[in-house]
């Protein structure tokens, strides 16, 4: 008689004893494979069908001299020669350089500084938190028409604020100088971004044991000193995490620039996205343009493989019994990483004696300081450590009142706006408030002139079918993917995530193509089909995180008990994850409301249009409706604040799902 083992599990074999084929598989493949399959399949399919394929195939176009729709010649490495020579491409590189490191810089910073602040207020967090989360939430249109009408030349609150102050003479176009637009595109991805990092990090801060930052005060450890050495390394993963998702985010951004600048002006904000738009919509050189997608696709694979690396944290062991040697591309990008990290460690540990000596000098100054100006009696002592909390008391609230202004004062401009009639704007009336406040504004958009209200009954239609289908899908395959045992869930679960942080500027070329042939280009099925690119591995990414959360002793009562692994998903897991599916409902239809460049490169026929497109397509040239157009952003932002309101803790507990794992 003898033994194999198997993820820890003792099978007994008789002499002779030939194990059937499917015994077999499974000792190969893991024992849940078959059902594991089952489960897997619909996300393997949308997903193999929606990028590996479209992926592909854009790689192929790469490499083409393709001008129309059908595939063109062969042609080599002509395209990627022929882009590092073009002197936009170059700029656009700078561009996008400059724009990833500034915006993700300043939103961890101040992102950092909003969630200390809040995690500070404990009576007032969950205003705070929710208050400070909508810019991210709203859609990308109202983003822009936000933002291009507070910093108009002309109409705009910002240069309208500057004139009544005598500050300026003439409005300055903020989005139209080459020196001000990268800067105002940046202060604008600021705004957007503040909001994951201070709810990701306040989760972060929440998860720090509050006995540490105790001992470390009896000790005489400074607030700074605490800052340092308790609450960074404590949100050590988050940050990581943070920094990562942001700057993939940011990289990959397109349809706020695009909405805001255009690349302009004179190609000041013109990053790879935009050239990429520019060589394959605009120009009609696909291949090319899919090239200059593609070129950055080794920038976009160390992020993603640094955080898959965290992410995957703490992975099965089931699948590690199975698979435990790294891959040789893990093995070539950690070589290739090892410089890197040994500069950024060398780096720190610099900084880090800059700070010792930096610190241990103020702190001199400052006992010299308190022996001159405070007594050593008691009184003096109380009286100045009152005196310490009061200015410390109004230092935060005075900056936490500042950050709350940057975040919500456009959206107040908007209101105002679309309650004035055309000729308050042009006759700047009551600029900061309406005299009298009218609805005309709301009555032409919904009037017969505009079709928004087929626009809005589009955006509903698509939004609600993708994200059943995501939700669905997702939470079959997030189950196959966490709680099946078999070989290659983790290497599945990785393309989830590379999936989701795949560029929309490189799918968009080959999907199109793919739904020409099928037919599929303007109509609003052809979105239905196109939208889970998006939202089904976002929503299988947060459902495996919470997933794994999850005791299994539950669902393992539930086997024994009779149940197949079909029952027990729908009569135990399912009902323990609603929040999960919430969560991933709200994020998938939000995503689906505020998506644009799909919807703008298939649809062409007006009744067809969604919110996005049909919102953006009301600008003329250098005409701007300002009343219709924020009366329009008021009304499409007016469902997610609402749907975000009404599920604001399921939003931000997806958010902040497996953020202060590890």
């Amino acid at each position: 008689m003898s033994q194999t083992t198997y993820a820890g599990r003792v099978e007994v074999s008789r002499p002779g004893y030939r194990p059937s084929l499917y015994t077999r598989i499974g000792h190969f493949l893991g024992k849940d494979w078959a059902v594991a399959y089952v489960f897997v399949l619909p996300t393997i399919l949308l997903l193999g069908g929606l990028i590996a394929y479209p992926f592909m195939n854009a790689v192929y176009l790469s490499f083409t001299n393709t001008v129309t729709l059908q595939t063109g010649p062969f042609v080599g490495l002509d395209n990627y020669r022929a882009l590092w020579k073009d002197p936009f491409f170059r700029s656009a590189v700078r561009n996008t350089i400059v724009y990833t490191l500034s915006s993700v810089f300043l939103k961890f910073w101040v992102g950092l500084t909003a969630a200390l602040l809040i995690h500070r207020a404990r009576r007032f967090s969950g205003i705070l938190t929710g208050a400070i989360l909508i810019p991210w939430i709203v859609p990308s249109v109202v983003i822009a028409l936000t933002w291009k009408g507070l910093l108009d030349p002309v109409y705009g609150g910002v240069n309208q604020f500057l004139l009544q102050m005598g500050l300026v003479e003439k409005g300055f176009p903020w989005f139209g100088s080459p020196h001000t637009a990268m800067p105002s595109v940046i202060m604008v991805n600021l705004w957007q971004g503040i909001p994951f990092f201070a709810v990701t990090l306040l989760a972060g801060l929440k998860a720090i044991d509050k006995e540490y930052y105790e001992a470390a005060t009896i000790d005489g450890a400074s607030a700074w000193r605490c800052f340092l050495h308790i609450t960074l390394p404590g949100l050590r993963y988050v940050i990581i995490v943070c920094v990562l998702l942001s700057s993939i985010w940011t990289f990959n951004n397109f349809t706020e620039i695009y909405l805001l600048t255009g690349g302009g002006p004179v190609g000041a904000t013109r990053v790879y996205s935009i050239l990429s738009w520019e060589y394959a919509i605009m120009g009609l050189r696909i291949g090319m343009g899919v090239a200059a997608a593609i070129t950055m696709a080794p920038v976009l694979a160390i992020f993603i493989f640094v955080l898959g690396k965290y992410m995957s944290a703490g992975g099965r062991p089931e699948e590690a019994a199975v698979e435990t040697k790294p891959s040789g591309v893990s093995q070539l990008l950690s070589f290739l990483g090892w410089p890197f990290a040994m500069l950024i460690k060398g780096v720190l540990w610099v900084l880090g004696a800059i700070n010792n000596v930096v610190e241990d000098l103020l702190a001199a100054i400052g006992r010299s300081l308190g022996r001159l100006f405070v007594s050593n009696s008691d009184a003096s002592q109380r009286r100045a450590r009152r005196l310490s909390r009061v200015v410390s008391a109004l230092t935060t609230n005075a900056i936490l009142v500042l950050l709350l202004a940057f975040e919500l004062i456009p959206f107040y401009w908007v209101v105002v706006t679309a309650f004035k009639s055309t000729g308050q704007i042009v006759a700047f009336e009551s600029v900061f408030w309406p005299r009298p406040w009218t609805l005309v504004q709301f009555d032409t958009l919904l009037g017969p002139t505009r079709s928004f209200v087929l626009w809005y009954k589009n955006t509903v239609t698509v939004a609600l079918v993708s994200t059943v289908v995501s939700v669905l899908v997702a939470a079959l395959g997030a189950y196959g993917l966490t709680r099946l045992r078999w070989r290659g869930s983790n290497f599945f679960a990785s393309l989830v995530l590379i999936a989701y942080l795949m560029p929309p500027v490189l799918m968009f070329i080959p999907i199109y193509q793919i739904f020409s042939a099928l037919r599929l280009t303007n109509s609003l099925t052809g979105l239905m089909v196109a939208y889970p690119t998006f939202g089904l591995p976002f929503a299988t990414w947060l459902l495996m995180g919470y997933y794994a959360s999850i005791p299994r002793e539950m669902e393992e009562a539930a086997l024994i008990d009779g149940c197949n692994y079909f029952q027990a998903f729908w009569r135990v897991v399912l009902p323990l994850a609603a929040p999960a599916l919430m969560a991933a409902a709200l994020f998938s239809v939000t995503q689906a409301w505020k998506e644009f460049i799909f919807a703008f490169v298939f649809l062409s026929k007006e009744r067809l249009y969604t919110l996005s497109v049909g919102i953006a397509q009301m600008i003329i040239g250098d005409v701007l409706p300002w009343g219709e157009l924020m009366a329009a952003a008021l009304l499409m932002a007016i469902p997610v604040v609402a749907l975000y309101v009404v599920g604001q803790r399921f939003m931000v507990a997806g958010l902040t799902a497996g953020a202060v794992k590890g």
